[in-house]
């Protein structure tokens, strides 16, 4: 049996200006995204728990649904590229702010709206919510809260 050693390249030195949230939750969406359209392609679907034989995973859902768990896996994978990106040399430079652009900012910015689970807070914890989140990390309820009242 051969023994792997990954040998990632070190990039804790390099430190990244804020500005690159936006572009880092971008990153993690789309990632999110490219997965998901590969497993539906070898005929995964949605399961409350992954499920190899089945070929089910909780995580075949929007992004936007995904826990913040989920989320910051995505995110911890796009901001080291980010990394990788700037130790190499490279300058990550927004020419424009296209409408895809836009949208994305729209989504992100929503995302910062703070609601608390209900269920939670009936038993006095105050469990943060985020726009457009359907299951409570915390207790895992159902929420039906109507987002769209809350658009601008």
């Amino acid at each position: 049996m051969k023994t792997y050693k990954p040998q990632p390249i070190d990039i804790s030195d390099v430190k990244l200006d804020e500005e690159l949230t936006e572009l880092r939750e971008a990153i993690a969406e789309n990632a999110h995204e490219i997965w998901a359209v590969e497993r539906i392609a070898q005929g995964w679907s949605y399961g409350p728990e992954r499920n190899d034989e089945k070929k089910e995973s909780p995580c075949m859902m929007p992004y936007s649904e995904l826990s913040e768990k989920e989320k910051d896996m995505d995110r911890s994978m796009a901001m080291n590229t980010l990394k990788l990106l700037h130790k190499l040399g490279y300058d990550i430079i927004k020419r424009e702010e296209t409408e895809l652009y836009k949208e994305l900012l729209k989504r992100i910015r929503k995302a910062d709206t703070r609601f608390h689970c209900p269920e939670c807070k009936s038993i006095g914890i105050m469990t943060p919510l985020y726009f457009n989140q359907v299951f409570c990390d915390k207790c895992g309820a159902k929420l039906d809260i109507d987002w769209n009242m809350n658009l601008e």
